[in-house]
């Protein structure tokens, strides 16, 4: 499966020129030509791409994988976590790195992060 043609199957099939598909993803005309090129993709990526040309690309996966890829809904129910952290002084870098690579882990997944 080369996951770059896929999505460029789909955004041709439906009308999209790769500026306006780009502009759609936030990104430039070259970073998507780039990534049309990639077998792999992120799962941000793909959720990008599924969202803004409203296709479910996690239909191209195994039985075995599921993951909702077109939830865009704001009013499905929802669960909060609140999170409190205690650490040693002189820690904070080690923390704020952490911290930093599991937002980018829950965008990366659809997940929603308050400040």
């Amino acid at each position: 499966m080369h996951f770059g043609k896929i999505v460029k199957n789909a955004a041709y099939s439906s009308g999209r020129s790769a500026n306006e598909f780009a502009y759609m993803l936030g990104i430039t005309e070259s970073e998507l030509l780039k990534l049309y090129e990639q077998k792999d993709w992120l799962s941000g990526h793909i959720k990008l791409a599924s969202q803004a040309l409203d296709h479910d690309f996690g239909q191209h996966f195994s039985n075995g994988f599921q993951f909702d890829f077109m939830s865009t809904d704001l009013n499905e129910h929802t669960e909060e976590i609140n999170l409190t952290i205690r650490y040693s002084k002189g820690k904070e870098f080690l923390l704020k790195s952490w911290l930093h690579k599991m937002a980018l882990i829950a965008k990366a997944i659809g997940l929603q992060m308050g400040k």
